[in-house]
């Protein structure tokens, strides 16, 4: 893992970053909006790729604020989930014998299929990383995905599966809301469906760069 400081994202997809008196280019794999992070001066972990067809050779990982380290590499969100399953970390699953990623439902898919305890469950993850001084928050921006997510989950249980929410936090914050302020009907839907349908569940991710290392911890929010 390499360390500099935050200058500029543009394109969406390219973040510019001062790194030992250079800047290099960085590709940047979150398409959210990343409002609250994008700091001029932050501190920012990125890693780099031995991929010579690779456009950009080094990727952002994350971005210090608040004094915490953000994941801001969304594609590591799964990855982190799935291996947290396999290791029994997340402690609502037990007993899997079964499990699948980018599970296909209709026209549709969820990240995760797993069978536990005689029981088909479905999980859909999302990387919450807006934060304000007390809040967790998700969105960040305007999702039609994260709305089609909320109707394919609910349409689940007439096929026979258990749904499930489950928001990765990537800040110490505590408390969640849904942030209307950036997607009222995202969150009008919400608040019909979870927790009445769709089950929530809300894990804070510890990220450490120093060490490449995620952990996973149960937050205990009501809904």
């Amino acid at each position: 893992m390499y360390f500099g400081r935050f200058i500029k994202r543009y394109k969406r997809f390219f973040v510019d970053v001062e790194y030992e008196n250079n800047i290099i280019t960085c590709h940047n794999p979150n398409t959210g909006s990343m409002r609250n992070l994008l700091v001029k001066g932050a501190p920012v972990c990125f890693s780099r790729s031995n991929n010579t067809k690779r456009k950009l050779q080094y990727t952002l990982e994350g971005i210090y604020l608040d004094n915490q380290w953000i994941q801001t590499n969304t594609i590591q969100t799964n990855r982190i989930v799935y291996n947290a399953l396999k290791k029994g970390e997340i402690v609502e699953f037990t007993n899997i014998t079964k499990l699948v990623r980018e599970y296909s439902i209709g026209n549709n898919r969820i990240d995760f299929y797993l069978e536990s305890n005689s029981q088909k469950i479905l999980i859909e993850v999302k990387s919450v990383s807006l934060f304000d001084r007390e809040y967790a928050m998700f969105p960040d921006a305007k999702t039609e995905r994260g709305l089609k997510h909320l109707i394919v989950l609910k349409n689940s249980i007439d096929l026979g599966y258990i749904p499930y929410l489950l928001y990765l936090i990537q800040s110490n914050r505590g408390k969640f809301r849904c942030a209307e302020e950036f997607d009222k009907r995202y969150c009008e839907i919400y608040k019909e469906l979870v927790p009445k349908f769709i089950k929530p569940l809300f894990y804070q991710n510890v990220f450490d760069p120093y060490n490449n290392t995620n952990s996973l911890h149960r937050l205990d929010i009501l809904k």
